[in-house]
This record gives structure tokens, C-alpha cells and sequence, in this order.
């Protein structure tokens, strides 16, 4: 059993500590990352933001622990308000059964003027945890994006989304301060905007019965 030592990160208003202990995203909620039509492969993510970071939780391969179970490195797509970043996690493979590492991020910012922001991101936190399982292996990771590192201020109101066609066909979306993910779907979405129309033209039929 290898243990490399992990500094953790302050804690947050989501009560969430970037220190390998990933029981503080027990009470989150998961979204499903998978391709269609693929149901073995099934990642859980959770996607959080408040006025100072963004947070990121994916677990590889909670259900089986084998399969597409390595953490995958690069192709995330994160997008806050008008601008997009491409993140790559460094430093991440080579990992032993049992091991926990730090790692770092490098942010690319996807621009027609070839990116404001094109480094490893210094004040960032993000730690993979790798469990030995009956069918080979699971890896687990978290991090803790700081807002400012991506030249973006205080965000209590604008789109926060991550995606990886790798992962899956789903894009994980939350708003700064919010309490929770979303997952985009436009049969969702559609769905919910209908709820929205029924209830309010039932409210309205209400109020004319009773006038």
C-alpha cells in the first residue's frame, strides 16, 4: 500500500476538503456519465461552485470497480459564463493500489486569440485516490479550481458547466452559489418548461373558479 502526503485545502461553504477522504461528497448529488448505449461503464460526477472555486468530484468505476476504471487525463471541457477552458490533469499516472496523489491542472483558455490563460494552475488542488477492487482497479479524484486562476471574478449568478466526451455524452452544470448540479438534457429541459405552463395555467383556472 503506497500513501503519498496530500495537503489539504480550507474548507468551503459545501463543507468539502480536498484531502483524499472522499466521504464530504457523500451527501451531494451524483450524476451518471456514460456513452450511449454502454451501461457497464458508468462514471458518478458532481459538479459544485461558490464565489471563490470551482469544485469537481468523479468517480471512475463505483459500480464495478474494473472496466474504464484508470482516470481518464485530459478532454475537459470546463465553461464559465462566455469562456471556455480545456484542463488537463498532470501527474496522474503511475498510480499503485492504494495510493493517494496530489496533482496539478493546466488550463488552456479556448479563444480566437489563442487563450488568456495558459498554465498550470499554481493555487488549484486536486487529489486521485486509487482503491484495489475484486475486478482490478478504481480510481477517485477531487479538486478545487480557484475562480480568480481563470480571470474570472465573484460568480453567484453565471453558468458553470464541465464536459468530456470521453466520460460521456452528459455536461454537469451548476451557478456559482448554487447548491447543487444540474444535469443538462433537452428532453429535460423541455419537460420541465411544460410542468412550468401546466401549473401556471392551472393556477390561473384556480383563481377564475374562485372569483
Amino acid at each position: 500500500m503506497s500513501t503519498v502526503s496530500v495537503q489539504a485545502a480550507t474548507s468551503n461553504q459545501y463543507g468539502i476538503t480536498i484531502d483524499g477522504n472522499f466521504s464530504d461528497w457523500s451527501d451531494k448529488t451524483m450524476t451518471s456519465l456514460k456513452e450511449t448505449g454502454d451501461d457497464y461503464n458508468i462514471k458518478k460526477a458532481c459538479l459544485l461552485a461558490d464565489n471563490d472555486n470551482v469544485y469537481f468530484y468523479l468517480n471512475m468505476s463505483p459500480e464495478h470497480g474494473g472496466g474504464y476504471s484508470t482516470l481518464q487525463p485530459s478532454g475537459y471541457e470546463l465553461k464559465v459564463g462566455n469562456k471556455t477552458y480545456w484542463l488537463t490533469w498532470q501527474g496522474v499516472s503511475g498510480l499503485s493500489d492504494g495510493q493517494t496523489k496530489s496533482f496539478t491542472i493546466y488550463a488552456y483558455e479556448s479563444d480566437s486569440t489563442g487563450g488568456n490563460v495558459n498554465k498550470t494552475l499554481t493555487q488549484a488542488q486536486a487529489v486521485v485516490h486509487r482503491y484495489k477492487t475484486a475486478n482490478g482497479h478504481n480510481d477517485i479524484m477531487e479538486a478545487s479550481i480557484p475562480l480568480s486562476e481563470l480571470k474570472v471574478s465573484g460568480t453567484t449568478s453565471q453558468s458553470i458547466s464541465i464536459s468530456n466526451t470521453n466520460l460521456g455524452t452528459q455536461t454537469l452544470t451548476t451557478t456559482g452559489g448554487s447548491t447543487g448540479p444540474i444535469l443538462i438534457s433537452s428532453v429535460g429541459f423541455l419537460m420541465a418548461i411544460a410542468g412550468v405552463v401546466t401549473y401556471q395555467k392551472r393556477k390561473k383556472v384556480s383563481r377564475l373558479a374562485h372569483e
